[in-house]
C-alpha cells in the first residue's frame, strides 16, 4: 500500500487554485449584491425606493398601452401631476402615433384589427419634457417612456397587435419612478445646478420608438445642448440594473458611468454584444444623431417582460433602489460638480468588475495588446511542448471537447424548442416559464461535469500535455475573431487564455501561485457573465447560454490541474477499449510523455 500522506508545503500547494477559485466565485457574484431600497423616512437629497413606489403605484394602477387610449391617457395626466407635484410646469410635444409617410407605421397600422385603426388612427403620441435650468447650458437628459407594452402576436395567419395586458410596473415604471424620485432629490439640495438637466419622459415607445423618433424629426432643436441622454429602460422585474449600451467610441462617456457611480454593474461585453442584437430602445433613435448615450435595464425575472404580472405587487424594491442610486449619482455629478465634462471620444473603453465597486478598465489599444501576447503565449506555450505531442491525441482532444459542448448545448435547444411546440412553455419565449431554469442549470451543469470528467480522465492518463493543447488551441481559435470583430467582448476569453498560458509556461517552483491567479480570474470573469448572459438569451435560445457556461471548464480544470502538481513526470497513457476512448484518440499503444 502507498503511503499518500502530503506534507503542510504539499497540501498548501494543492489547495492554493482551488481556495482562490472560490474567492472568484465569491468576487464575481458579489456584484449581484443589491442596495437595501431606503425607506420613506430616508434624507431627502438621498434616493428612496420607498417614495419611488408611490410613482410606480400611481402610474401602473392600470395597462396604459397606446391602444388602450383612455387609460394611456390617464396614465399620461399621471405622469404630468407628478412633475407638477414637485412645482415644475412640464411640456407636452404632442405628434402623430402614426405618420402613413414612413412605411413602418404604415405596416404597423396594417396590423391593427379595423377597431384599433379606428382609435388610433389620428391619436397623438405624447412625451413630457421637463427642463431644469442650471447656470450653464450644457445639459444632460434623463429618458424613460411612460406607455406600457403592446403585445406582437399572430391571429388567422396574419400578424397583429393586441393592446396587451402589462401595467408597466417595470417596464417602464423603474425608469419613470426613478427619474421623478431623481428629480426630487436634486431639489432638495436647495440650489441651482451649474448645469442644466432635461427630463424625457416619451409614448409610444412599445409600438415603434415614437416618441423619441418624434422628438428628433419635430423638435431637434430643444436637444442641441444636450451632451449625455441617461435612458432607463427594462427587460426584466429583478436582479441588478447593468449599463448594457453606450454610443460608439465610448472612453469617455463609459469613464465618467464607472468614476461616478459607487456600485455600477457593468461590463464592455454588453454594449458590443448588444450592438449586433436586433433589439432596440428609445436610443435607437438618438445614436445615429450623433448623441452620447448611456442605457440601463434589468433583466431578472424576464418571464414578467410585457406580462400581465409586471405588476406594482411584483416590485423588486431592491432593484429599483438600484436603478435610482446610479441615476441619482449620475445626476448630482453632472448638475453640482462644476464645468461638465467633454464626453466625446475617439476610442472605446475595455472594461469588467473584479468584485462589487472595483472595476477594471483600460483603452482599446491595450485590449489589442493582452489579446496579442494571449494569443503569442498560447501558442508559446504549445510549442515548447511539440517535441512530445502526439498530435493525434491533440486532435482526439479537440473534438472530445467540441463533441460535448455541442452536443449537451444543442439538447438544451431542442428540449427548449420541444417545450414550446408542446406548449409547455410561451412559443415566443416571452411570459412564464418555470422550465426555463432547469433547462439552463441542468445543461450547464451536465456539459461542465462531462467537460471536467474529460479533462482530469486524461490527465490521469498521461495525456495532459495533449489536453493542454487542444484547450489553447481552440480559445486562441475563438479569441481572434473576436478580438477583430467584437473587441470590447474579447477580454471574457482573452484573459483566461493569457491566465491559463502563462500557468503552462510558469517554472514549477511559482506555479501554485501562477495557477491561484488564472483560477481566479476565469472564475471572477464567467461567474456573473454566464449568469447575466442567461437571462439575456435563455428566453430564446438558452442553447447559447448552456455552451457559454460549459466554455471555462477546460481551462479551469486544467488550471486547477496543474497547480496542484508537484513535479513534471513520465506517465503512461493507459489503453482503453471503451467507445468513448476511441472517439477521443484516447486509447494509445506505448508510453506517452506529459505533464503532470
Amino acid at each position: 500500500m502507498t503511503d499518500r500522506r502530503f506534507s503542510a508545503p504539499d497540501l498548501a500547494r494543492r489547495l492554493l487554485a482551488p481556495i482562490a477559485a472560490l474567492l472568484g466565485l465569491v468576487a464575481g457574484l458579489s456584484v449581484l449584491i443589491l442596495p437595501s431600497p431606503a425607506p420613506t423616512t430616508a434624507d431627502p437629497t438621498t434616493f428612496s425606493a420607498e417614495r419611488a413606489m408611490a410613482s410606480i403605484n400611481r402610474l401602473a394602477d392600470e395597462p396604459h398601452s397606446v391602444l388602450r387610449r383612455e387609460a394611456h391617457d390617464r396614465a399620461r395626466d399621471d405622469v404630468v401631476g407628478m412633475f407638477t407635484d414637485l412645482g415644475y410646469t412640464p411640456t407636452v410635444h404632442s405628434d402623430p402615433l402614426f405618420d402613413f409617410s414612413i412605411p413602418e407605421d404604415k405596416e404597423t397600422f396594417d396590423m391593427l384589427s379595423t377597431e384599433q385603426q379606428a382609435a388610433v388612427k389620428d391619436a397623438t403620441a405624447d412625451t413630457i419634457v421637463v427642463d431644469v435650468p442650471g447656470k450653464s447650458e450644457r445639459t444632460m437628459a434623463l429618458m424613460a417612456h411612460y406607455d406600457s407594452a403592446t403585445v406582437e402576436g399572430t391571429e388567422n395567419d396574419e400578424q397583429s397587435y393586441s393592446s396587451g395586458t402589462s401595467h408597466g410596473a417595470a417596464d417602464d415604471g423603474y425608469g419613470v419612478a426613478a427619474i421623478i424620485e431623481t428629480l426630487r432629490a436634486i431639489k432638495a439640495e436647495g440650489r441651482q445646478p451649474e448645469n442644466s438637466l432635461k427630463i424625457v419622459i416619451t409614448d409610444g415607445e412599445e409600438i415603434g420608438l415614437v416618441g423619441a423618433r418624434n422628438e428628433m424629426r419635430h423638435h431637434r432643436a430643444d436637444y442641441d445642448t444636450v451632451d449625455l441622454f441617461l435612458n432607463l429602460e427594462a427587460r426584466g422585474m429583478s436582479g441588478p440594473a447593468f449599463m448594457f449600451e453606450t454610443s460608439p467610441n465610448n472612453s469617455a462617456v463609459a469613464g465618467y458611468f464607472l468614476n461616478h457611480v459607487k456600485q455600477p454593474v457593468t461590463g464592455s461585453l454588453f454594449p458590443s454584444l448588444y450592438a449586433l442584437m436586433p433589439n432596440s430602445t428609445d436610443m435607437t433613435n438618438l445614436i445615429p444623431e450623433g448623441f452620447t448615450v448611456l442605457n440601463i435595464a434589468a433583466v431578472g425575472d424576464a418571464d414578467h417582460y410585457h406580462q400581465s404580472t409586471d405588476a406594482p405587487r411584483y416590485v423588486d424594491h431592491s432593484t429599483l433602489q438600484h436603478y435610482g442610486d446610479q441615476a441619482l449619482d449620475l445626476t448630482r455629478a453632472w448638475a453640482f460638480d462644476g464645468q461638465a465634462p467633454t464626453l466625446t471620444a475617439d476610442g472605446d473603453l475595455h472594461f469588467f468588475q473584479l468584485w462589487r465597486g472595483l472595476t477594471v478598465r483600460y483603452p482599446a489599444a491595450v485590449g489589442t495588446g493582452l489579446g496579442c501576447l494571449a494569443v503569442i503565449a498560447a501558442l508559446g506555450a504549445i510549442a515548447v511542448r511539440t517535441r512530445s505531442l502526439h498530435w493525434k491525441r491533440v486532435l482526439g482532444s479537440v473534438w472530445g471537447l467540441t463533441w460535448r459542448a455541442v452536443s449537451v448545448s444543442t439538447a438544451a435547444g431542442l428540449a427548449q424548442l420541444g417545450a414550446m411546440a408542446m406548449k409547455w412553455a410561451p412559443e415566443s419565449g416571452l411570459g412564464p416559464n418555470p422550465l426555463l431554469v432547469w433547462m439552463f442549470a441542468g445543461g450547464a451543469l451536465i456539459g461542465a461535469g462531462l467537460t471536467a470528467h474529460f479533462v482530469v480522465r486524461r490527465w490521469k492518463e498521461g495525456l495532459g500535455q495533449e489536453t493542454l493543447a487542444a484547450v489553447l488551441l481552440l480559445l486562441t481559435a475563438a479569441c481572434v475573431p473576436l478580438m477583430v470583430l467584437v473587441p470590447g467582448a474579447a477580454y471574457v476569453l482573452v484573459l483566461p487564455t493569457l491566465a491559463l498560458a502563462l500557468t503552462a509556461l510558469a517554472p514549477q517552483r511559482v506555479r501554485p501561485v501562477v495557477g491561484a491567479l488564472a483560477a481566479f480570474v476565469i472564475v471572477v470573469l464567467f461567474a456573473p457573465t454566464i449568469l447575466f448572459i442567461h437571462e439575456l438569451l435563455s428566453l430564446s435560445a438558452v442553447w447559447a447560454t448552456v455552451f457559454f457556461a460549459i466554455m471555462p471548464m477546460a481551462p479551469l480544470a486544467l488550471v486547477l490541474l496543474q497547480a496542484g502538481s508537484r513535479r513534471t513526470q513520465r506517465t503512461t497513457a493507459r489503453t482503453s477499449s471503451s467507445p468513448d476512448a476511441t472517439l477521443d484518440g484516447a486509447a494509445a499503444a506505448g508510453p506517452a510523455t506529459a505533464t503532470a
